[in-house]
């Protein structure tokens, strides 16, 4: 390709660098949704039915970020034929075929600077990611329920896609009430789903690199299981303050990868060879000190890390080990006023290698977040006001080598912070029926 465009005005041709032009990006999406569902009883109480879902969307996506673009279209068709079985309290058992249908046209045209080229050559590739995928399954589904005590759902599906094969899916949640003031959950099951490298990943665009796809990338996988405790407290305004604790982990055994440390020139996507998992502990706490004011308090705590090329297991880029929100809410009688105020304290988060300069930590910093909203209710309308952002907290200089977009150094994805500052906002609400 010519490095140079001509831009011709009367009998005037002036010469043109391209690299001299700013970088620009452009998103448009447009949708349409429809949805229905029938159902049909067997008998006059209803405990035995059969049910038809069908759902259809399409989707468009057209975009462009400096010299690439991305467009893509979806047409998605979900037909589902279920019976579901009540004998009795204690019992409960559906069965069902299912058939999912995806076609997409997808066309990707990567252009970037070469790298070794002294005069900044613009090279293009295409990639063609259109598809089409069908998916028939068959799933059972089993609930046992002993009062309000225990109760345990069990749950089993066969799937089979034109693309990836079979896939057998199980899922089990439990429930246990030894007490009124205790409840006791775990659950365990697998899930997967059919990738869509660039819609799932569009902040890769806003790179000066070059994408790195692997072929015949793998639909992703995993098992995710866990369990939640939570103790209901007699005290506060109606005695109904509570405190839980969750612990879920999710292994993944097939995974794209988006990585941008192992080629600092490129952008690689391909499928995980290796462990890739993620723990979560979480705390809430939900008190009513008097009446009309609610005080809640949630803490997570995350240990993500991800198997990349040439790296090993490392911790994932760019997500928090830990986020802690607290939320204080006031409203006066028949909730004519609303007072909301939340605070939020973001942990540290590892940056990739190539965003971290020299004697730095590697580490995002921690930082507050501060939100307060007031509203004031009428009939039919709600008005209110709001300022998010109040410690005017952000991200400095978020785009790296803002200031040369067309060199492989240009890349706008390493976000961990808030990029605007302190933000009023105002707005109407209007109910029109209850």
């Amino acid at each position: 390709m010519m490095k140079e465009d001509s831009l011709s005005d009367g009998w005037m041709t002036v010469m043109v660098s391209w690299w001299l032009l700013p970088w620009g990006t452009y998103i448009t999406n447009q949708g349409v949704n429809g949805y229905l569902k029938v159902g049909i009883p067997l008998n006059e109480d209803n405990s035995h039915n059969i049910a038809v879902v069908a759902d259809y969307t399409w989707h468009q996506l057209d975009s462009y970020f400096g010299l690439r673009s991305f467009f893509g279209r979806q047409n998605s068709g979900f037909l589902n034929l279920m019976y579901q079985g009540i004998p009795n309290d204690s019992h409960r058992f559906t069965f069902g075929l299912r058939n999912f249908f995806d076609g997409y046209v997808q066309t990707l045209h990567d252009g970037y600077a070469d790298p070794l080229s002294a005069s900044r050559r613009a090279v293009f590739a295409d990639y063609d990611l259109s598809r089409k995928e069908n998916s028939l399954g068959i799933y059972g589904e089993y609930t046992y329920t002993l009062g309000e005590k225990f109760s345990a759902v069990a749950d089993l599906s066969l799937d089979w896609n034109s693309l990836y094969g079979l896939f057998l899916s199980p899922r089990v949640n439990l429930k246990w009430s030894p007490a009124e003031w205790l409840v006791i959950r775990a659950s365990g099951g697998r899930g997967t789903r059919s990738p869509n490298v660039v819609v799932d990943n569009l902040g890769m665009m806003s790179s000066g690199r070059r994408l790195d796809i692997a072929p015949d990338l793998d639909m992703e996988s995993a098992w995710t299981y866990g369990g939640n405790i939570t103790f209901y407290i007699p005290i506060g305004f109606e005695d109904n303050s509570y405190l839980s604790f969750d612990y879920f982990r999710s292994d993944f055994t097939s995974q794209i990868i988006v990585d941008q440390e192992y080629d600092w020139s490129a952008v690689s996507i391909y499928s995980l060879d290796g462990p890739s998992y993620t723990n979560t502990w979480q705390a809430d706490f939900s008190v009513e000190p008097f009446e009309r004011f609610t005080v809640l308090a949630t803490f997570r705590y995350s240990d993500s890390k991800v198997w990349l090329k040439d790296r090993g297991l490392v911790e994932r880029p760019l997500v928090s080990r830990y986020k802690g929100v607290l939320n204080l809410q006031y409203a006066t009688r028949m909730n004519i006023w609303t007072f909301d105020f939340t605070a939020q304290i973001n942990g540290p988060a590892r940056l990739p290698d190539f965003a971290v300069k020299p004697g730095e930590s590697g580490m995002s910093p921690v930082y507050p977040v501060l939100f307060a909203q007031i509203t004031r209710k009428f009939k039919g309308v709600d008005l209110y006001v709001g300022v998010e952002n109040i410690t005017n907290c952000r991200q400095k200089h978020p785009v790296i080598s803002a200031e040369d977009p067309w060199s492989p150094d240009f890349n706008a994805s390493v976000i961990w912070g808030p990029l605007t500052g302190v933000t009023a906002y105002a707005g109407v609400r209007f109910t029109l029926w209850k």
